[in-house]
């Protein structure tokens, strides 16, 4: 039996630099708790949870002296004002190419621009993008959903970092002819595309694909949907101690 090892396996920059932030203020020394959980991967959470690390789900969560740690998905600037009127110190861990979408949401909005999010509504990257903007905001999963959307006449069009590419096309080409002044801005990650388009490249010449992950992570369930695609045989395995 041949065993493929992905080159692209591992975890993306903006998870593994807010692994590491939460890390180094264990080891600075702080009362450390973050904003959700660090990452979704059930086993990297249990081991900070052993070194002190609380999980909270809101600012007025926060314990007097504790730092909370924003995560890499980002927040709405409402959670940064929350925290401020509070005193709460604040690390943040957000992805740089997230904090890159809030920025363009935020500038192409200020005029009460329309933006719309190719992605999942309920996702934390998502939910923290959208509560940039000043304006009307779209969230569109999938074609069908740009389809039956009463959209504006002129709008900016942005991805949540882990969506498939195929869909965010797919939604794109919806958009190219509903919206006439539409703004495109690609902001699927990078390192997101290459395991896609590694998975793929592979999952054509496997018989059984097996994606290693936690259940609850955007970017592993994309994989295992871009596996099946070839591979129907594919599994999702939670990723091991």
């Amino acid at each position: 039996m041949q065993i493929i090892l992905a080159k692209t396996a591992g975890f993306c920059f903006g998870v593994d630099r807010a692994v590491e932030m939460v890390a180094e203020s264990v080891r600075s020394g702080n009362k450390t708790a973050t904003l959700g959980p660090t990452i979704h991967n059930r086993h990297v959470v249990d081991k900070f949870l052993k070194l002190g690390v609380r999980e909270i789900a809101a600012p007025e969560e926060a314990e007097p002296g504790e730092t909370v740690i924003i995560r890499s998905h980002g927040v709405t600037p409402e959670v940064y004002a929350q925290c401020e009127a509070r005193g709460i110190p604040v690390i943040d861990a957000t992805c740089p190419h997230v904090a890159h979408i809030h920025q363009l949401v935020q500038a192409y909005s200020e005029d009460g621009g329309a933006v719309v999010i190719v992605g999942e509504a309920d996702h934390p990257e998502v939910v923290g993008i959208a509560g940039w903007a000043h304006g009307a905001v779209f969230i569109l999963p999938d074609a069908h959903a740009a389809e039956e959307a009463d959209l504006p006449e002129r709008a900016m069009v942005v991805a949540q970092t882990t969506i498939r590419r195929d869909r965010f096309e797919s939604v794109l080409q919806v958009l190219r002819r509903r919206v006439p002044n539409l703004t495109e801005r690609m902001t699927i990650c990078a390192a997101t595309s290459q395991r896609q388009q590694e998975a793929e490249r592979l999952s054509a010449q496997a018989d059984v694909m097996v994606v290693v992950g936690g259940k609850n992570s955007s970017n592993t369930q994309k994989l295992l949907e871009t596996c099946r695609l070839r591979c129907p045989k594919s599994i999702l395995v939670e990723t091991p101690e």
